[in-house]
């Protein structure tokens, strides 16, 4: 089932997002693995305000937010913003995951 997810960033939000999408590509990279699907969402992303992803692209953003996040603690360096950008996407995945369950077990019964 694949589940479309419906984001609303703000210019902030995409510059957070596509940090840690090449923060993501550069380690990826290092360790020699494909990065062509990074690259993909990085292109969604650019210049636009609304964005579609689907369930996959979605939780790669998310861990491309969780490495940055913990790179930004290790270097000391303020991380609110990046939490804020992580948790608002968590929560549109969770909601919509949700939903489909939901809706998914009513027909069931």
């Amino acid at each position: 089932m694949n589940y479309v997810l419906k984001f609303d960033f703000d210019d902030n939000e995409r510059s957070i997002i596509i940090s840690s999408l090449n923060y993501l590509r550069t380690s990826l990279t290092k360790e020699d693995r494909p990065v062509d699907f990074i690259d993909d969402i990085i292109i969604q992303l650019d210049g636009n305000k609304k964005v579609e992803l689907n369930l996959f692209d979605s939780k790669i953003v998310i861990n491309a937010l969780n490495k940055f996040r913990i790179n930004l603690k290790s270097l000391n360096k303020p991380r609110t913003d990046v939490n804020n950008v992580l948790i608002k996407v968590m929560d549109e995945a969770d909601k919509k995951v949700l939903t489909k369950k939901r809706k998914r077990g009513n027909r069931d019964r």
